[in-house]
Protein backbone atom coordinates (compact mmCIF):
# COMPACT_ATOMS: atom_id res chain seq x y z
CA UNK A 1 0.00 0.00 0.00
CA UNK A 2 1.21 3.46 -0.82
CA UNK A 3 1.17 6.55 1.31
CA UNK A 4 -1.70 8.04 -0.68
CA UNK A 5 -3.86 4.99 -0.05
CA UNK A 6 -3.14 5.14 3.68
CA UNK A 7 -3.82 8.90 3.80
CA UNK A 8 -7.09 8.46 1.91
CA UNK A 9 -8.13 5.71 4.33
CA UNK A 10 -7.38 7.95 7.33
CA UNK A 11 -9.36 10.84 5.89
CA UNK A 12 -12.27 8.54 5.11
CA UNK A 13 -12.13 7.05 8.62
CA UNK A 14 -12.13 10.51 10.21
CA UNK A 15 -15.13 11.52 8.09
CA UNK A 16 -17.04 8.41 9.19
CA UNK A 17 -16.32 9.16 12.87
CA UNK A 18 -17.46 12.78 12.49
CA UNK A 19 -20.67 11.74 10.74
CA UNK A 20 -21.40 9.11 13.39
CA UNK A 21 -20.85 11.66 16.18
CA UNK A 22 -23.18 14.15 14.51
CA UNK A 23 -25.89 11.54 14.05
CA UNK A 24 -25.90 10.62 17.75
CA UNK A 25 -26.30 14.27 18.73
CA UNK A 26 -23.33 14.14 21.11
CA UNK A 27 -20.80 16.92 20.69
CA UNK A 28 -17.18 15.96 20.04
CA UNK A 29 -15.92 18.35 22.72
CA UNK A 30 -17.14 18.14 26.31
CA UNK A 31 -17.61 21.78 27.20
CA UNK A 32 -18.06 20.95 30.88
CA UNK A 33 -14.36 19.98 31.02
CA UNK A 34 -13.10 23.20 29.46
CA UNK A 35 -11.62 25.69 31.91
CA UNK A 36 -11.88 29.33 30.99
CA UNK A 37 -9.60 31.94 32.55
CA UNK A 38 -6.42 31.07 34.40
CA UNK A 39 -7.16 29.44 37.75
CA UNK A 40 -4.26 28.78 40.10
CA UNK A 41 -2.82 25.34 39.35
CA UNK A 42 -2.19 22.97 42.23
CA UNK A 43 1.50 22.31 43.01
CA UNK A 44 2.91 19.07 41.59
CA UNK A 45 3.06 16.04 43.85
CA UNK A 46 6.58 15.04 42.81
CA UNK A 47 9.49 16.20 40.71
CA UNK A 48 9.15 14.38 37.37
CA UNK A 49 12.90 14.66 36.79
CA UNK A 50 13.78 12.54 39.82
CA UNK A 51 13.26 8.75 39.81
CA UNK A 52 10.54 7.29 41.97
CA UNK A 53 11.49 5.47 45.16
CA UNK A 54 12.06 1.74 44.61
CA UNK A 55 9.95 0.56 47.53
CA UNK A 56 7.37 1.91 49.94
CA UNK A 57 4.40 4.19 49.44
CA UNK A 58 4.87 7.47 47.64
CA UNK A 59 5.04 10.34 50.10
CA UNK A 60 4.37 13.76 48.63
CA UNK A 61 7.07 16.23 49.47
CA UNK A 62 7.37 19.89 48.60
CA UNK A 63 9.27 20.67 45.44
CA UNK A 64 11.64 23.49 44.87
CA UNK A 65 14.96 24.57 46.18
CA UNK A 66 16.08 23.37 49.55
CA UNK A 67 19.31 23.29 51.49
CA UNK A 68 21.75 20.65 50.38
CA UNK A 69 23.49 18.46 52.91
CA UNK A 70 27.24 17.78 52.83
CA UNK A 71 28.25 14.63 50.92
CA UNK A 72 29.54 12.86 54.01
CA UNK A 73 29.75 13.65 57.69
CA UNK A 74 27.52 14.20 60.69
CA UNK A 75 23.92 15.29 60.42
CA UNK A 76 23.33 18.98 59.79
CA UNK A 77 23.14 21.08 62.94
CA UNK A 78 20.25 23.47 63.45
CA UNK A 79 21.27 27.00 62.68
CA UNK A 80 21.19 29.92 65.04
CA UNK A 81 18.76 32.74 64.37
CA UNK A 82 20.14 35.17 61.82
CA UNK A 83 22.30 32.44 60.25
CA UNK A 84 22.66 31.44 56.62
CA UNK A 85 19.09 31.35 55.27
CA UNK A 86 19.62 31.23 51.50
CA UNK A 87 18.07 28.15 49.82
CA UNK A 88 19.24 27.17 46.36
CA UNK A 89 20.09 24.13 44.24
CA UNK A 90 23.18 23.99 42.02
CA UNK A 91 21.97 22.32 38.83
CA UNK A 92 24.82 22.82 36.36
CA UNK A 93 27.59 24.97 34.97
CA UNK A 94 28.75 26.49 31.70
CA UNK A 95 32.36 27.32 30.79
CA UNK A 96 32.52 30.66 28.97
CA UNK A 97 36.03 31.55 27.86
CA UNK A 98 37.74 30.28 31.00
CA UNK A 99 35.05 31.61 33.37
CA UNK A 100 32.68 29.09 34.93
CA UNK A 101 29.06 30.26 35.18
CA UNK A 102 26.84 28.40 37.65
CA UNK A 103 23.20 27.58 36.93
CA UNK A 104 21.21 27.62 40.16
CA UNK A 105 17.57 26.98 40.93
CA UNK A 106 16.21 29.52 43.39
CA UNK A 107 12.55 30.15 44.08
CA UNK A 108 11.49 28.01 41.13
CA UNK A 109 13.56 29.99 38.62
CA UNK A 110 16.89 29.16 37.00
CA UNK A 111 19.50 31.88 37.45
CA UNK A 112 23.05 32.09 36.09
CA UNK A 113 25.74 33.50 38.40
CA UNK A 114 29.52 33.75 38.41
CA UNK A 115 32.20 34.45 40.99
CA UNK A 116 31.63 37.84 42.61
CA UNK A 117 27.93 37.99 41.70
CA UNK A 118 25.35 38.72 44.39
CA UNK A 119 22.52 36.14 44.48
CA UNK A 120 20.43 37.96 47.03
CA UNK A 121 21.16 40.99 49.22
CA UNK A 122 24.10 39.98 51.41
CA UNK A 123 24.77 36.64 49.66
CA UNK A 124 27.75 36.63 47.30
CA UNK A 125 29.19 33.84 45.12
CA UNK A 126 32.79 33.21 46.24
CA UNK A 127 33.78 30.23 44.10
CA UNK A 128 32.29 28.24 41.20
CA UNK A 129 33.56 24.86 40.02
CA UNK A 130 31.97 22.17 37.87
CA UNK A 131 31.01 20.21 41.01
CA UNK A 132 30.13 22.87 43.61
CA UNK A 133 29.42 26.51 44.30
CA UNK A 134 30.52 28.39 47.44
CA UNK A 135 28.33 31.24 48.70
CA UNK A 136 29.19 33.69 51.48
CA UNK A 137 26.40 34.99 53.68
CA UNK A 138 25.96 38.42 55.28
CA UNK A 139 27.70 37.36 58.50
CA UNK A 140 30.75 35.95 56.64
CA UNK A 141 29.61 32.33 56.92
CA UNK A 142 30.33 30.26 53.80
CA UNK A 143 28.20 27.41 52.56
CA UNK A 144 29.02 24.94 49.78
CA UNK A 145 26.25 23.69 47.49
CA UNK A 146 27.11 20.51 45.58
CA UNK A 147 25.94 19.79 42.05
CA UNK A 148 22.49 18.15 42.10
CA UNK A 149 21.66 15.05 40.07
CA UNK A 150 23.23 11.65 39.45
CA UNK A 151 26.68 11.32 40.95
CA UNK A 152 28.97 8.29 41.02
Amino acid sequence: MGYRTIAAGLVLGAAVVLCAAQETGKPLVRKDLLVFGSPQAAPPLRDIFRPKAAAGPAVPRPLGPGPTAPAAGPAAKPEAPGGFTLNLSYIGSVDLGGRTIALILRGGQTVSVGEGDEISPGYKVVQVTAREIVVEGPNGERRTFRLQGDRP
